[in-house]
Parts: structure tokens; C-alpha cells; sequence
């Protein structure tokens, strides 16, 4: 008798083997990974969102500014945008 059976009434039943057992390991295991990449992907999305409602608020911010204070930052004011979410020295060239 090896160490995945059992003795019954009626006689020896073999459960499974070594194999049955590490296949099952590993679909159970794959579901889990399955299931921690979608969390991190809902995770991934709530970041982005929390960063984006950051970068309007400041947007809306910036836009109550006169042209001249926002001359002062050295910030155009159809570059607000731009410079929140980049910052104020990027450029694309």
C-alpha cells in the first residue's frame, strides 16, 4: 500500500497520485494569480483616477490666476494643463 491510498471494507482504493495532486496545486495557484493581478488592475485604475482629479483640481486652481501672476510662474494660460500634469519646464521638440 503506498501513501496516497487508503484501505476500505472491500479492499485497497487509490485517492490519487503525486501528479493529481501538484496539478491541482497549480490550477488552484493560477487562479489565485489571477485573481491578485485583477485586484492590482482595479488598484492600478483607482490610482490613475485619484491622479487625474488631482491634476484637474489643480488645473481649475491655476485657471482662477490672472495672466500676469501666471506670467510671474512662467505658465501660459492655454499651458496650464501641460504644466500640471508635466511640469512647468517640458517641451515636446
Amino acid at each position: 500500500m503506498d501513501h496516497y491510498s487508503t484501505q476500505s471494507i472491500n479492499g485497497t482504493v487509490k485517492l490519487s497520485n503525486a501528479r493529481d495532486r501538484s496539478n491541482r496545486y497549480i490550477a488552484s495557484s493560477v487562479g489565485t494569480n489571477l485573481v491578485k493581478r485583477c485586484w492590482q488592475d482595479v488598484r492600478r485604475f483607482w490610482a490613475y483616477l485619484r491622479r487625474e482629479r488631482r491634476i484637474r483640481k489643480a488645473a481649475v486652481q491655476l485657471a482662477q490666476f490672472d495672466d500676469r501672476l501666471l506670467r510671474d510662474m512662467g505658465i501660459d494660460q492655454c499651458r496650464i494643463e501641460r504644466a500640471v500634469r508635466y511640469g512647468r519646464d517640458y517641451h515636446d521638440g
